[in-house]
């Protein structure tokens, strides 16, 4: 992999384009760069008015705020028993709005240190006591 180049080359490279009036042939010769970086630049600053890297934004925008974590600690304190699969429901009559899968509720109460059931209560079968 090539290595990253640095801002002033960049800026370089698009000034000998755009003020000299070069070819990209010969700008990608002059520098020692691929036609297609020059091609890149070029583009970059036609299109987005600057030749800095794009910052990317690392996954998606969490759905949850604030609101929804002290609803989940206010339900699991009144009911602590409540499985994901009971709790996601509810979650999603009180906040239709955000209407989340069981997977965002698990995550959620991770990030709490709350703990969870994974199933619903089951009724238990015979008593083992005698």
């Amino acid at each position: 992999m090539a290595a990253n180049l640095s801002m002033d080359l960049k800026q370089r490279i698009v000034r000998s384009v755009k003020d000299e009036g070069l070819s990209q042939a010969d700008t990608a010769r002059r520098f020692a760069v691929s036609e297609s970086t020059v091609s890149r630049l070029v583009q970059a600053l036609r299109e987005r008015g600057t030749v800095a890297p794009v910052e990317f934004v690392h996954g998606p925008k969490p759905r949850l705020m604030e609101e929804h974590f002290e609803w989940l600690r206010a339900r699991t304190a009144e009911s602590p028993f409540l499985s994901t699969y009971e709790l996601t429901p509810l979650f999603n009559e009180e906040f239709p709005e955000v209407a989340v899968h069981r997977s965002t509720i698990l995550r959620a109460l991770h990030q709490l240190g709350l703990s969870f059931k994974k199933k619903p209560r089951s009724p238990r079968r015979g008593s083992r006591r005698s």
